[in-house]
């Protein structure tokens, strides 16, 4: 089931330390507005996988918006930029032996 990014007052509720870093980053911010989730580099494995599940659960609408906004921030769609992204994270593992 999809679950909706957290809104601006969730951010600054949940994120009262995080929260002015995170509202000045323009892809945390659309998705706090637009409620629709957005691939972009986690700072963790567990929380990217758990993005891209979650934007699997989207609607084909929603997820047309998220691909435009994508294509409009990094150049690819999300299937895509998801991709790359594993891609990085499996070299890293390999690197890094973990």
């Amino acid at each position: 089931m999809y679950q909706r990014p957290y809104t601006i007052e969730e951010i600054k509720k949940n994120y009262p330390d995080k929260a002015e870093e995170l509202l000045n980053d323009h892809i945390h911010l659309w998705r706090a507005e637009a409620g629709i989730e957005l691939i972009h580099k986690e700072p963790v494995i567990q929380e990217q996988e758990r993005t891209w599940k979650n934007w699997n659960e989207m609607s084909d609408v929603m997820k047309k918006k998220s691909d435009a906004k994508s294509i409009e921030l990094f150049g690819k769609d999300n299937i895509a930029h998801n991709e790359e992204i594993m891609m990085e994270w499996k070299r890293h593992k390999k690197c890094h032996g973990k």
